[in-house]
């Protein structure tokens, strides 16, 4: 069985498809802004930053998939173009304003902090260590001395792999309205390395 960890700018054309269906998969309960999964396949094909999307293949697929980003850059950039292109003039420059809202606001404010962006693994391939060894590579990438992610309260269970991985609840946002959608209130998890 070979694993490998690789940028998503080193897949192929169908392991960059994989991908983005896995982020699907983990996410696009969020994307609400269209219903035709094709060209939001296409859309993400287009606006993941190559170099900041990890993938965790195993025998050449994609099993897991880790966006990382800083207090500058996030892995996800709603490209204006791009998502005119998709959508049309008036829909992609909505969708480029709310989506860049939440996936360009900066998450962390420090030059010491990584930003574990997005984490998922494919449904088969869970608890199998491909999540805690995406963690291990975030752990090891760059010169930052803490690791930072969200995860909501009503998911239990990232709750429990991000602190089984040594993470610590550092702020709960009871106040937040992304409480409106069903998945709980935002947690800060940190993860201190130096």
């Amino acid at each position: 069985m070979e694993k490998e960890i690789t940028r998503f700018g080193d897949l192929t054309e169908v392991q960059k498809l994989e991908a983005v269906e896995l982020f699907l998969i983990g996410f696009g309960h969020f994307m609400t802004f269209s219903k035709n999964e094709e060209k939001k396949k296409k859309l993400f094909l287009e606006i993941f930053d190559p170099d900041l999307f990890v993938c965790y293949l195993q025998d050449g697929k994609v099993l897991g998939l880790m966006g990382l980003g800083n207090n500058k850059t996030r892995p996800i950039d709603f490209k204006k173009e791009i998502c005119q292109k998709y959508f049309g003039k008036f829909k992609g420059f909505i969708v480029n304003k709310q989506m860049n809202a939440i996936f360009q606001k900066p998450a962390v404010s420090l030059d010491s902090e990584l930003y574990l962006d997005t984490l998922v693994t494919d449904p088969s391939a869970r608890n199998k260590g491909i999540g805690t060894t995406l963690i291990n590579e975030a752990c090891s990438y760059g010169d930052y001395e803490r690791r930072v992610t969200e995860v909501f309260s009503k998911n239990e269970n990232a709750i429990k792999f991000y602190k089984k991985n040594g993470f610590i609840v550092k702020k709960e946002n009871k106040g937040s309205m992304m409480r409106m959608f069903g998945s709980g209130y935002p947690i800060t998890m940190t993860k201190q390395i130096k």
